[in-house]
């Protein structure tokens, strides 16, 4: 896991992806980060990849928390490295990558003006996830298995990638991906969550934690 709690960190960029040469050791960080004010244009090294995303979501109900339910299906990101950058993909080992999401406008590349707490409930940053893919083929997924919304209407899901710098403790935007839109709905209008993606299961047995449905919920009865 990342070693401190979510939050929506605005920093600057590097000229590049910092080369991985060897792995990465496994290090508990204490130091406080202190990411600067602003952001700036992202890496040319990396790509990320919407592999899945979310369709609906039922609205997280303020005093609700507990019975709420994550976005359906759960956003899955793939990071992808180009080989000059990091040739032997140390990066799949790295502990200092990590990505932050937020609720944006449907139509328009702009945060919702509600922001923070006020929008969002759950685990709002993941850390890097070294994989088996669909094809048996390892690589580097940002999971968001318990993400909730807490308004109604229609959003998207913005997805920030950063690299923490273990030398200065600087953190380092290095690009960032945008959902399509996907409803919140209210719990007389939502149906449940649909039967798991393949993805998702294929995940969840390499023990990322996500809610699996083995039925589609044209088969069950949602109870609010």
């Amino acid at each position: 896991m990342f070693p401190y709690g979510p939050f929506n960190p605005a920093v600057p960029s590097g000229p590049a992806l910092r080369r991985y040469d060897r792995s990465p050791p496994n290090v508990s960080i204490s130091q406080p980060v202190r990411p600067p004010a602003n952001y700036g244009p992202p890496s040319q090294d990396v790509e990320l990849v919407l592999r899945q995303e979310p369709k609906e979501a039922l609205v997280t109900t303020e005093g609700k928390e507990k019975a709420r339910k994550p976005v359906d299906p759960p956003p899955i990101i793939q990071l992808k490295v180009k080989a000059h950058a990091d040739p032997s993909q140390h990066f799949l080992q790295s502990p200092y990558l990590f990505m932050c999401t937020s609720l944006y406008k449907s139509d328009k590349d702009e945060a919702w003006e509600g922001g923070g707490n006020k929008s969002l409930a759950g685990s709002l940053v993941s850390s890097l996830h070294r994989l088996k893919d669909v094809d048996n083929r390892d690589g580097g997924f940002f999971v968001f298995g318990d993400i909730s919304v807490k308004v109604q209407g229609q959003f998207r899901l913005h997805f920030s990638l950063f690299d923490l710098r273990k030398d200065t403790f600087e953190v380092v935007y290095l690009g960032s991906i945008t959902s399509a839109p996907f409803r919140v709905l209210l719990p007389k209008d939502f149906k449940g969550m649909d039967e798991s993606t393949y993805l998702s299961r294929a995940f969840s047995d390499q023990g990322v934690r996500l809610r699996l449905r083995k039925e589609p919920r044209a088969m069950m009865g949602y109870v609010s």
